[in-house]
C-alpha cells in the first residue's frame, strides 16, 4: 500500500500534531507500508529528506507569506483557504506516486479537496481538533470558558474569532472555513481522534464516512524516564501534578482554589508552558507551587511515574487527552475534567475520576478522595493502566490500516 500523509507541519517543528504524523508515518512505515510525507516548506523551493524509511517532500506555497502573521513562527502555518502554489506541488506528487490514500492533517486539507485524485485513491482525514468547523480550533466560545460552542455560524464566529485574533486575521479564517464546506463530500473518509470532535464536527456526516480512531502513544512510553531516576525539581513526598499550557482554559485556576479548600495540604508541580493569561503560581509553606518549563519528555514521564495524582482540570473540551493517557499508562491515578475526549479516555472510578470542568468544590472533594482513599488510588491505577493499552501503538496502528482498506473500498465502488 502506498500512503501521501499531508501535513501543515512534520518535525524538527514541535507540537501535538507533528508528533502524531510523525509516529504515524514511522509506525506504517516499519510495519511494510510505503510512506510519504508531504508538508509545507520553510523557504521559495521544494526539498526532499530522508526521516528513517519516510520520504519528506517540503513543498513551498503562499502560505510562507503568513508565517510573520502567525502567533507561533516555529510552526508551519495553512490557513482555511486553498494555496494555488502548494496544489500544483501536491498534484504533481500524487501524479507520481499514485497513491492508495492521501491522509490530511490540519487545515492543509483545504489545499487537498482541490487536488484531482486518481480513481482509486481515497482522502483520509484525520481531526486532531475542532478546526474542521471553528477557526480558533477550540469550539471554546466568547463568552465562557466551561461551555462548548453551539456550533458555527458566520455573525457568531466572526464575533469570537475577531476578538481571539483580531478582525484582519479572523475574517478569512472563517469565511475560509464557511467556503469549504460544500467541498467536504470530497472526503472519502474521517477520522476524528475522540467522540466529542466527531459529534462536534460531523453530525450531519453519513456515518459509513466516519470512524473515530485515537492517537496513540509508543508502546515503550510506560517506561519512558525510568533511567533519569526522578527529576531533581520534585518533592521528596507525595505530590499533585499539573501538565500543560498554564492557562484558565486548561484548568489551573480551578486547580489552585481546589487546593485551597483541600484539607491535606499536598505540594503541586506544574509543567508547562507560560501564556499571557498564566495566573499567580502563588504557594506558602504549607502548599508549595513548583513550576518548570522546558522540561524534557523523559523528565515529564519521570515527574508523572512520582505523582501522588494528575490533574487533567481542562475547562475546555480536550479533544483526546495524552497527558491523561501517559500518567495512566504508568500507572498514576488521574482525575480529569468531565468534558471532550476525556470522556473517551476515563471510565468514572475505573480508570480514573472525572469532575465537572470549572467547579473547584468537586475536584477538591476527588483529590482528597485519592489521597486518603488507598484502595481507590490502586483501583483506578490499575484500571488506568489497562485502559491506556487501547491507546498505543500497536493497538491503534491495525485501527488506521482497517480504515484505509474500507476508505479504498469505497473509492472502487
Amino acid at each position: 500500500m502506498k500512503v501521501l500523509l499531508v501535513s501543515d507541519s512534520y518535525p524538527p517543528a514541535a507540537g501535538g500534531l507533528e508528533r502524531a504524523v510523525h509516529a504515524l508515518a514511522t509506525g506504517l512505515a516499519c510495519d511494510g507500508t510505503e510512506v510519504t510525507v508531504a508538508t509545507l516548506s520553510r523557504g521559495g523551493t521544494a526539498s526532499k529528506s530522508l526521516d528513517g524509511l519516510v520520504t519528506v517532500h517540503h513543498l513551498p506555497g503562499w502560505t510562507r507569506f503568513l508565517r510573520p502573521f502567525t502567533s507561533d513562527t516555529a510552526h508551519q502555518f495553512h490557513p482555511t483557504a486553498p494555496d494555488p502554489a502548494l496544489i500544483r506541488h501536491l498534484q504533481r506528487l500524487v501524479d507520481e506516486l499514485q497513491p492508495d490514500v492521501v491522509h490530511a492533517h490540519g487545515w492543509i486539507l483545504h489545499s487537498c479537496l482541490r487536488l484531482c485524485l486518481p480513481r482509486r485513491t481515497a482522502l483520509v482525514v484525520t481531526l486532531h481538533d475542532y478546526g474542521l468547523n471553528c477557526a480558533k480550533k477550540t469550539l471554546v466560545p466568547k463568552s465562557a470558558l466551561d461551555t462548548v460552542c453551539r456550533g458555527p455560524g458566520i455573525t457568531r464566529c466572526l464575533r469570537c474569532a475577531g476578538d481571539f485574533y483580531g478582525t484582519p486575521k479572523a475574517v478569512p479564517l472563517v469565511l475560509g472555513l464557511a467556503e469549504s464546506r460544500h467541498l467536504l463530500n470530497r472526503v472519502t473518509l474521517f477520522l476524528p481522534i475522540s467522540t466529542a470532535v466527531a459529534e462536534s464536527c460531523l453530525a450531519k456526516v453519513d456515518p459509513d464516512r466516519v470512524a473515530v480512531i485515537p492517537s496513540f502513544v509508543p508502546d515503550n512510553v510506560k517506561d519512558e524516564g525510568r533511567r533519569n531516576g526522578t527529576a531533581d525539581f520534585l518533592p521528596s513526598t507525595d505530590y499533585l501534578l499539573f501538565i500543560g499550557a498554564i492557562g484558565p482554559h486548561k484548568g489551573i485556576t480551578t486547580l489552585l482554589d481546589a487546593r485551597q479548600l483541600m484539607h491535606t495540604p499536598v505540594p503541586l508541580v506544574v509543567i508547562g508552558m507560560q501564556r499571557p493569561d498564566t495566573p499567580p503560581m502563588i504557594g506558602d509553606s504549607e502548599r508549595p507551587v513548583i513550576v518548570r518549563t522546558n522540561v524534557g519528555h523523559d523528565q515529564v514521564m519521570a515527574a508523572m511515574r512520582g505523582a501522588r495524582v494528575v490533574c487533567v482540570p481542562s475547562r475546555w473540551a480536550e479533544p483526546q487527552g495524552l497527558v491523561a493517557i501517559e500518567a495512566m499508562s504508568v500507572g498514576t491515578p488521574v482525575i480529569a475534567s468531565d468534558i471532550g475526549g476525556l470522556r473517551d479516555v476515563i471510565e468514572h472510578e475505573h480508570s480514573g475520576l472525572l469532575v465537572p470542568p470549572g467547579n473547584a468544590y468537586e475536584l477538591a472533594r476527588a483529590l482528597e478522595r485519592i489521597l486518603e482513599d488507598q484502595t481507590l488510588h490502586t483501583r483506578v491505577a490499575e484500571g488506568g493502566r489497562i485502559r491506556a493499552r487501547a491507546y498505543t501503538e500497536s493497538a491503534v496502528l491495525p485501527q488506521v490500516r482497517r480504515a484505509y482498506a474500507r476508505a479504498i473500498s469505497q473509492r472502487a465502488i
